[in-house]
């Protein structure tokens, strides 16, 4: 029956899980990488609740691992595989457009530390619950994700020494703070020696985030003066810049959201708006999905329903109805996918047979997922506050989770400013810009989408060793 069947691979799962050891984790040979690599890497799960069992993979550095710093990174979603920071931004080998062969990657991060993908929470990925509940929260994500470093660090115990930093992306915004601040609390109890976070376009917070996209949309050329005047005059008092557009109501709130509509559905790139969108719908609206449920207004009930409510907000209406989606996905992700369900490479991985298909992103994670933060000002707060250095980097092209959030995120924070906006440069060309706090660094990356790392490789390589260093970018 299925529920024998259910429990058996449950007992068999956990029985794999307990049993293992690093050694029993190490990748010996993986399909369809063709170039000698002179690190050793591991894949395999960790117990993160009696019934969670979360996927990592662990690519050692490429220098001292012994000394480098130890990073850990999440992908955001809520829904999606930090192997997407793996094989297609950062990791040593990433994916080729054949689904089939490794490339080697000049800007892997791993040259400057051990990183450590964790694909969080159960239903992402190859995580999984053994009874098949994945429902979740802020609160129990990262929960589970503190248990699953614990428990990697009793796996892997020589590297409990070594500089810590916690990495994320997107919805990592809200995965990463809380984690840190988790590890903060834990640390008098399971030592770690936890130096650092860094967020790429993190989603830090929900009002500002609506706010801003209205505005980055206006300074981009997507608003006509008629409509912006409109919004100016009638829906704030003729001054729009000290005004809240998550609060405005009636035919203000209508604007609003069809500028939304169009952000996210009208066919642009939502993760770079310089980007043209894939033409192939089918394969890639798994992430889009994924994003309008987590960092974009959410997309359960149809759009028509606004017209009930004159008394609204935007807020409410992002809260509680959404997006029509066109058909905007943008990013294909077919390669990574066809990679991931490699019978071979599943073997090589060490993945349990009767584990179904890999995706890119889990919809059924995204929807019963419940978003308890709106806010991460004070995860950041009590961070700095105890002396943990944080980095937020922003692609300044990207819609999904804009530079404008990042920016008065940081400057809302109370923390000292100690430099005003300068460029940075890379390779005597302003890379972006950096504004500088007590504890705190918030750059953009100049021309980069959604994902810096991978459309910004050797900006980011630098900003981020930079960071580990502790120097200036």
């Amino acid at each position: 029956s299925p529920m024998l069947r259910t429990l058996f691979v449950g007992l068999c799962a956990v029985a794999l899980a307990l049993g293992q050891s690093a050694a029993d984790d190490e990748i010996t040979d993986l399909p369809g990488l063709d170039f000698d690599i002179n690190f050793k890497h591991y894949s395999g799960f960790l117990q993160a609740s009696e019934t969670h069992l979360l996927h990592y993979w662990f690519v050692e550095s490429q220098g001292d691992p012994t000394k480098d710093p130890l990073l850990f990174w999440f992908n955001g979603g809520p829904g999606c595989s930090s192997l997407d920071g793996l094989l297609n931004e950062m990791g040593p080998y990433v994916c080729n457009e054949d689904g089939q062969t490794l490339r080697e990657n000049p800007y892997a991060w791993n040259k400057m530390g051990s990183v450590v993908y964790i694909e969080a929470p159960a239903g992402v990925g190859y995580s999984y619950a053994t009874d098949g509940n994945v429902d979740t929260d802020d609160d129990q994500t990262s929960a589970e994700n503190y248990e699953a470093l614990k428990q990697w660090f009793l796996r892997f115990p020589q590297f409990r020494s070594n500089p810590v930093y916690i990495m994320g992306e997107s919805y990592g915004g809200i995965y990463v703070p809380t984690l840190t601040a988790r590890v903060i609390d834990g640390n008098h109890e399971f030592k770690i020696n936890l130096k650092g976070m860094a967020l790429g376009n993190g989603y830090v917070n929900e009002k500002l985030n609506i706010d801003t996209s209205v505005r980055f949309a206006y300074g981009h050329g997507l608003i006509d003066e008629k409509t912006w005047n409109t919004l100016e005059k009638s829906c704030c008092k003729g001054c729009i810049d000290s005004c809240d557009l998550t609060q405005v109501t009636g035919h203000c709130a209508t604007m609003v959201e069809d500028i939304f509509q169009f952000l996210w559905g009208g066919g642009l790139n939502p993760y770079d708006l310089y980007r043209d969108c894939d033409p192939n719908p089918d394969m890639a609206s798994k992430r889009h999905n994924a994003l309008l449920r987590g960092v974009a207004p959410g997309m359960n009930r149809m759009l028509q329903e606004k017209a009930q409510h004159a008394n609204h907000t935007v807020l409410d209406w992002v809260r509680s109805n959404g997006i029509k989606m066109g058909d905007a996905p943008c990013l294909n992700d077919s390669d990574v996918m066809q990679f991931m369900n490699n019978r071979t490479v599943r073997k090589a991985l060490h993945i349990p047979f009767n584990l179904p298909k890999w995706e890119i992103c889990s919809d059924k994670v995204g929807q019963v997922y419940t978003k308890k933060y709106t806010d991460m000002a004070p995860f950041i707060q009590k961070i700095v506050k105890n002396h943990v250095r944080v980095l937020l980097y922003y692609g300044d092209v990207d819609m999904a989770c804009n530079f404008m959030m990042g920016q008065q995120f940081s400057d809302q924070l109370g923390l000292r400013r100690t430099l005003g906006k300068t460029p940075w440069k890379f390779n005597r060309q302003i890379a972006g810009f950096k504004t500088l706090f007590e504890g705190l660094t918030f750059i953009t990356v100049r021309g980069a989408g959604h994902m810096a790392p991978q459309w910004r490789a050797p900006e980011m390589y630098y900003a981020i060793q930079q960071f580990l260093l502790n120097h200036p970018i």
